[in-house]
């Protein structure tokens, strides 16, 4: 079907889900430095952050990337996460993307089984 369209890139999209971490749920600061580990790691260039502490709970953190763009959303009273990457690297696999869910809920101490991920190849 896509035989014809050039990749632009992948997007991973988490719900993260009964999550045990509750200090990080409502922390901007270390929410962005577990990002900025990621970006560290997978060497992602941030161009740009942007972060709003919601009262009394919550809070988003947006980075712009050279390759693209990661966002978190905090939900502290439901005890989940939105959290989003969306990358134009070109990579033969997911095996980035699993390792990135896969620190994301070791650090978050989040429930696997109820959370989700959904890898989006993004064409042209």
């Amino acid at each position: 079907m896509f035989n014809n369209y050039e990749s632009a890139g992948k997007h991973m999209v988490c719900d993260l889900k009964c999550i045990k971490n509750r200090e990080l749920l409502n922390n901007c600061h270390l929410l962005k430095n577990m990002m900025k580990d990621i970006c560290k790691k997978y060497d992602f260039q941030i161009l740009n952050e942007v972060e709003h502490q919601f009262h009394p709970i919550g809070c988003t953190i947006i980075f712009l990337l050279a390759e693209s763009h990661m966002s978190i959303h905090t939900f502290p009273e439901k005890q989940y996460i939105s959290f989003d990457i969306y990358t134009c690297r070109q990579y033969n696999d997911n095996s980035v993307y699993t390792e990135i869910y896969n620190h994301i809920i070791n650090r978050l101490d989040a429930s696997e089984e109820n959370s989700s991920v959904n890898i989006i190849e993004r064409f042209f």
